[in-house]
């Protein structure tokens, strides 16, 4: 009979589910598991922040597919994690959160003398799919079964494990705790019948004017190689959600920018739709006045998740699918559909390209003296190439790097274009680059969100992470600005004040480099990339070249708040 710690049973039980990495802080309380998870073939990665781990998380599976296990200490360790699991909530990351906790007899319900007693299952509840308790060590198992399953059914997301430390301490003969396979216990994901694709099909092949619009969850499927075979074979355009800038190639012939007066006439005149994995949310503007009448088209929904279907527009057939599946099997069900003669795709594209060159005038005529933010993100964009791991972060800066950044293959482009949390970008790096040693992973951030986990840089230093991250430094919270400008002819609260990323960098184990002209810009990234660990770039951008947002593009983000205008 063999005994082992219920430490060494959830180490075992996550390795059973694919977890390689667990981004956390030791206490007393989780310290079993910490010592069980080197022999399991799992990596602690400590961080310095908790949500911090669980952006990292983020980056892992954004880049990878891979779950990663995130830890909250007793009260202010799971209070601090909540954040970060929010955002994989809203981000459709799974990942598992594991609260630790005191003593059985001190809490469930705690007393108010209790230190660090809070009900952290009550506080998690509306940020995970799943939450729950394991009351004894036996149960280990088949509580992780439980939470795994929810993390995974639908559209991904988090789930909570709350573990008071006995249970972690006890120990038991590991035969009476049986792990289960994932594919014993899951079913595989749902799957398109053959009477829905028929009738998707036949839509598209009868269509006028197809349309295909490509979310997130193409990415995240693996899906792009069969939606672009159904794009191709159709001869239509093509348009990706905000969030799912890489699931297409920005130069495809095929593919429209989504937000602009091309795609704008492709929505109104298409007859069909079939959108693939994504909800069409107010980031895209789901509205009648650059979707035209509702009653004029056919829209096709496939996604994972039945929630995500008929959201923001009325459908004619909605499919609940693996997109993987359901795309493989709607190109053979198209056959020899035949492809449009492309007039239709060739006067959108006119007329988008008319629009991106007068829109981005505010670009392409900046002659300084300052550094433009679009022209830096070009640049860094010329160094590290289309086959990098690109991940943004802040406010404009994020619209930038959407614009300027080249095109990428998928699950390479992570933006913060969903839940819109600032702060991801760093630790959303170094899980990115943890999971692809191989690749070159750069950060573009603004200052104002590079501040809120830039200490991970440090971490990416001390696990030997060669990532290179470079802060658009203007000293401002510069997205804020306009608004207070326009109705109070003043700012408050904007102002940061000048910092030196490059120095902060080199105290924290990293190579640092300053730029503050056209001439420095070059070289500094030429450095930065050859460096042998991680590097950060600090740009002092230009303020007036930041706020120059294309006008068009500015009032369509006014539009996600407040709804159509005009």
């Amino acid at each position: 009979m063999a005994e082992i710690t219920g430490g060494e049973l959830l180490a075992r039980c996550l390795a059973n589910e694919g977890v390689r990495f667990v981004f956390g802080l030791p206490s007393p309380e989780i310290d079993p598991l910490l010592a069980s998870l080197e022999a399991n073939g799992l990596r602690l990665v400590p961080i310095r922040h908790e949500s911090a781990g669980a952006h990292m998380a983020e980056g892992l599976y954004k880049t990878t597919g891979s779950v990663a296990a995130v830890i909250g200490n007793p009260g202010p360790g799971s209070a601090n994690l909540l954040a970060g699991v929010i955002t994989a909530r809203h981000e459709g990351v799974p990942l598992i959160a594991i609260t630790s906790q005191h003593a059985l007899g001190i809490v469930y319900p705690s007393s108010p003398a209790t230190f660090q007693g809070q009900d952290q299952l009550d506080v998690y509840r509306a940020a995970v799919k799943w939450g729950g308790p394991v009351f004894s060590w036996q149960r280990l198992p088949e509580v992780v079964r439980l939470a795994c399953r929810e993390m995974w059914n639908g559209r991904p997301g988090p789930v909570q494990l709350e573990i008071p430390a006995p249970v972690l301490y006890e120990s038991g003969d590991e035969q009476r705790a049986r792990i289960v396979k994932p594919d014993a216990y899951r079913a595989t994901r749902p799957e398109a019948s053959a009477a829905q694709l028929d009738q998707a099909a036949a839509l598209l092949a009868g269509a006028k004017r197809p349309l295909v619009i490509a979310g997130s969850g193409v990415e995240r499927a693996d899906a792009a190689g069969a939606l672009l075979a159904i794009v191709e074979r159709l001869g239509c355009p093509v348009i990706t959600s905000t969030a799912a800038r890489a699931a297409v190639p920005l130069d495809h012939p095929n593919r429209l920018y989504g937000l602009g007066a091309g795609a704008d006439l492709a929505k109104r005149e298409a007859d069909v739709v079939l959108v693939a994995g994504s909800r069409l949310g107010n980031l895209d503007l789901p509205f009648d006045k650059y979707w035209g009448d509702p009653a004029t088209k056919r829209v096709i929904q496939i996604d994972l998740d039945p929630r995500h279907i008929g959201v923001t527009r009325p459908i004619a057939v909605g499919i609940v699918a693996d997109l993987e599946s359901a795309l493989a099997g709607l190109v053979a069900a198209l056959g020899g559909a035949r492809a449009r003669d492309g007039a239709d795709l060739a006067r959108y594209r006119a007329a988008g390209d008319a629009w991106w060159a007068e829109q981005f005038r505010v670009v392409t005529d900046w002659r300084g003296p300052g550094l433009h933010p679009a022209h830096v993100m070009q640049a860094v964009g010329e160094r590290f190439g289309r086959g990098a791991i690109y991940v943004t972060d802040g406010g404009n800066t994020s619209l930038w790097a959407q614009w300027a950044l080249p095109p990428t293959r998928p699950r390479s482009y992570l933006s913060i274009l969903e839940l819109g949390m600032l702060g991801t970008g760093v630790p959303s790096a170094v899980g990115a680059k943890l999971g692809n040693p191989g690749r070159e992973v750069v950060c573009v951030t603004g200052d104002g969100a590079a501040g809120f986990h830039f200490m991970e840089m440090q971490s990416a230093a001390r696990e030997g992470l060669k990532i290179t991250t470079v802060v658009f430094a203007e000293g401002r919270w510069s997205m804020e600005e306009p608004n207070e400008q326009l109705l109070y002819g003043r700012t408050f609260g904007t102002t940061m004040g000048d910092i030196r990323w490059d120095t902060v960098a080199e105290g924290l184990g990293c190579r640092g480099f300053l730029v503050t002209s056209r001439e420095q810009l070059g070289p500094a990234l030429d450095q930065a990339r050859a460096a042998a660990g991680p590097a950060v770039v600090c740009v002092r951008t230009d303020a007036a070249a930041n706020l120059g947002i294309p006008q068009d593009a500015l009032m369509r983000f006014i539009e996600v708040y407040q709804g159509p205008i005009g």
